[in-house]
């Protein structure tokens, strides 16, 4: 259901209220509107994590983000497995009280750094052809 429903819909959100402007290019922001798609690099996260909750706002907009998958990857490592960690081994219904990171619906500078260092890395060069040669 999230995947295919709540997912697309938070992306066509985003692309109309404009929150991919600068970070997307054209094509990528018009996937976005008309089928809900994300580029390969980025992903949507729930700021409140999908386990160990019942609660409905699980799957709210005001829940979710958009970030790089590095940023994704880092944010699980990191912050919620080290809070976790040993839940499964605690008695039945216990809770436990954990930190979360906040985002904006789209994590635009964790976004434009990742992209700017796969860029960095990249050994492609790019040339702007002119009428008049290269420049």
């Amino acid at each position: 259901f999230f995947k295919n429903r709540v997912k697309k819909a938070f992306v066509k959100w985003c692309a109309y209220e404009g929150w991919f402007d600068g970070v997307l290019s054209k094509a990528e922001i018009k996937l976005a509107k008309n089928k809900g798609h994300l580029p390969e690099d980025l992903d949507v996260h729930h700021m409140l994590p999908l386990s160990g909750t019942e609660d409905p706002i699980v799957n709210s907009f005001s829940n979710l983000c958009v970030l790089h998958k590095e940023t994704h990857i880092q944010i699980n490592k990191e912050i919620f497995q080290p809070q976790l960690k040993g839940i499964d081994k605690a008695p039945y219904g216990h809770q436990r009280v954990i930190s979360i990171p906040l985002f904006q619906p789209v994590d635009i500078a964790g976004i434009l750094r990742e992209r700017k260092k796969v860029l960095d890395k990249s050994d492609k060069v790019v040339y702007n052809i002119f009428k008049g040669g290269r420049g």
